[in-house]
C-alpha cells in the first residue's frame, strides 16, 4: 500500500491515527430493539445515506452504534465516506458535529477524496461539504495509493468551485500521481479548459513531463482537443517571451555595480534571485511568494531551521521536510575546479572589463555560499559534538568529517588563488593599456569656476605686462 502523500516521518503517531497500521475494530453491542446482525445494521445505514434518511442516520448512531460516528463498515469505508461520496450535506454536517474524523480512510481514500469524486451531485453541495471537511482540518496535501489529491478528482470531475476553493488553502499544485501527473495533467486530460485557465493563473507548471516523457501539450494533442491546445500555446508562448525579456534585462548590465548585487546600495550582496531557482529544484516554488514577503535572502535562506520555516508561515510537514533535504543536499554536494575556476583557463592575453567583472562577481557570490555552508556544517557540528566527543581517533565519523573539512578548506584556497591570479591580471591591464577615453569625465561647477578664475589671472597678468611692455617700448624710443 502506497502511503498517501503530505504526512512525513515525522508524524509518527499520524499512522496509527489514520488506520495505516489497523488496530482492532471495536466491538459494537447492538439494542435489544434490534437483534438483527451486522450486516443488516450496516446495509440500514448505508441506506439511509443514500436515500439521505437524516432521522434514520441520527437514530443508528444513537442506539445501535452508542454515539460512534467513526463506525467503519465492513467495506472500510465510514459512514461519512458514504455521505460525502452521495452528496448527503446534512448528514455530513451531522456526523461532523459528532466527532467523524474527516481523515479516517479505506484503502487510502478519504472523504474529502470521495466527495470531489461525486459526478452527480449539484456544485454548491460538493463545495459547501468540502468546506465543512476543510474546516474541520482534513487533509488535501493528501494522494491515495494511485496518488491521485482531492484537487485532482475535483479537477477530473469538472467541479470548478472546489478547484478554486482547494487552491485558496494553499495546497501543493505540482503533487504528483503514480504515472506522474499534475493536477494540469487531469485538466488536459479531461478537457476542462476553465479549470486549465485557473491552474495556470495559480503558477502550474507547462513544461513538466510524465512517467513516459509526454508534456501537457503532448497530451492535448493526442486527444484533439482544440481549445486545450490553443490555451496551452498561448500561455507557453507567454513564458518563453518572459524568459527571453529576462535575459535581455541580465545582458544588457547597465554599470559595473549590476554584477554585485546590493552593492550599489552599500549593502552586502543577498542573491534573493536564487532562491527562486533553488525552490523550483526542490518542487518547492510556491513558497517563493513567502520568501518575498519576509525579505528572506539566500545566506538565510540556506541556513534555515524547523522553527524558522513555522515562523514564515511554511505550514505543511512534508514542505518543511523537502527543504530541509534540499538545504542539505546543496552544502554537501560536490565542487569541481571548473566552479571556482578564472580567467586563466580561458589561455587568452586579452580581457574584456566584462569577463573581469563577470568573474569578480562569481567569485564572491561562491565565497558568499561558502560562508553559509560553513555556518550550515559549524551549526550541526555544535549540535552533535556531544555525542561524536567519545568516538575513538579511528571512527568512521569523525575521518568523514576531516574529509569534508579538507575539501571545504581546498575550495577556499582555489578562490584565493584565483583572486591572487586576477590581481595580477588586472596589473598587467592597467600596465600594458592607456587609460580609457570613456574615464574622462565631465568638469564640476566647482572645477569650471577654477579655471575661468586661473583663465581670468593668467588674462590679467598677460595684461599688466603687455601694458608695461609698451610703456618701457615707448620710454625708450623716446630717448
Amino acid at each position: 500500500m502506497f502511503r498517501p502523500a503530505g504526512l512525513s516521518d515525522e508524524e509518527s503517531n499520524s499512522d496509527d491515527e489514520y488506520g495505516f497500521y489497523e488496530t482492532p475494530r471495536k466491538k459494537y453491542t447492538f439494542s435489544n430493539n434490534y437483534e438483527n446482525s451486522r450486516k443488516k445494521v450496516e446495509n440500514r445505514l448505508q441506506d439511509a445515506v443514500i436515500n439521505g434518511n437524516l432521522k434514520e442516520i441520527e437514530k443508528i448512531v444513537a442506539l445501535d452504534l452508542n454515539n460512534d460516528a467513526n463506525f467503519k463498515l465492513e467495506s472500510g469505508w465510514t459512514a461519512l465516506m458514504h455521505a460525502c461520496f452521495h452528496a448527503q450535506k446534512k448528514i455530513v454536517e451531522f456526523l461532523l458535529e459528532k466527532g467523524a474524523d474527516p481523515n479516517l480512510h479505506a484503502d487510502s481514500m478519504t472523504p474529502v477524496m470521495a466527495a470531489c469524486s461525486n459526478n452527480s451531485g449539484s456544485d454548491d453541495i460538493i463545495h459547501d461539504i468540502v468546506s465543512n471537511l476543510s474546516n474541520h482540518d482534513c487533509l488535501l496535501n493528501i494522494g491515495d495509493k494511485y496518488g491521485q489529491t482531492p484537487l485532482m478528482r475535483a479537477v477530473s470531475s469538472g467541479r470548478t468551485s472546489v478547484v478554486e476553493l482547494i487552491l485558496s488553502k494553499n495546497v501543493n499544485i505540482e503533487m504528483r500521481d503514480r504515472q506522474g501527473w499534475t493536477a494540469l495533467f487531469w485538466a488536459v486530460h479531461h478537457n476542462q479548459p476553465k479549470i486549465l485557465e485557473i491552474l495556470i493563473s495559480k503558477g502550474a507548471r507547462l513544461t513538466e513531463v510524465d512517467m513516459q516523457g509526454r508534456t501537457v501539450l503532448d497530451i492535448a494533442q493526442s486527444h484533439e482537443y482544440p481549445q486545450i491546445i490553443e490555451i496551452l500555446n498561448q500561455h507557453l508562448k507567454l513564458d518563453n517571451s518572459d524568459e527571453d525579456l529576462l535575459g535581455t534585462e541580465v545582458s544588457d548590465l547597465a554599470t559595473w555595480q549590476d554584477y554585485y548585487p546590493g552593492l550599489i546600495n552599500d549593502e552586502r550582496p543577498k542573491y534573493t534571485s536564487e532562491i527562486r531557482h533553488l525552490l523550483y529544484g526542490m518542487n518547492c516554488e510556491r513558497l517563493h511568494s513567502l520568501m518575498l514577503q519576509n525579505n528572506v535572502d539566500l545566506k538565510t535562506f540556506l541556513l534555515l531551521e524547523e522553527n524558522d520555516m513555522i515562523k514564515l508561515g511554511i505550514e505543511m510537514p512534508f514542505e518543511r521536510q523537502r527543504l530541509k533535504h534540499g538545504i542539505r543536499s546543496f552544502h554537501v554536494k560536490g565542487w569541481k575546479l571548473n566552479t571556482v575556476a578564472g580567467l586563466h583557463i580561458q589561455k587568452s592575453d586579452n580581457y574584456s572589463l566584462q569577463d573581469c567583472l563577470a568573474t569578480l562577481g562569481s567569485h564572491l557570490q561562491q565565497l558568499y555560499i561558502l560562508e553559509s555552508t560553513i555556518q550550515y556544517l559549524m551549526r550541526d557540528y555544535c549540535k552533535i559534538h556531544n555525542q561524536i566527543k567519545f568516538e575513538p581517533p579511528d571512527s568512521p565519523i569523525l575521518n568523514k568529517m576531516q574529509s569534508a573539512a579538507k575539501k571545504l578548506l581546498a575550495n577556499i584556497n582555489s578562490i584565493r588563488r584565483e583572486i591572487n591570479i586576477m590581481k595580477s591580471i588586472h596589473t598587467k591591464i592597467s600596465k600594458n593599456n592607456p587609460k580609457p577615453a570613456d574615464l574622462i569625465k565631465e568638469k564640476s561647477t566647482k572645477e569650471l569656476a577654477m579655471g575661468y578664475l586661473t583663465d581670468a589671472v593668467v588674462i590679467c597678468s598677460l595684461g599688466f605686462l603687455a601694458y608695461h611692455a609698451r610703456t618701457y617700448v615707448t620710454s625708450f624710443l623716446r630717448k
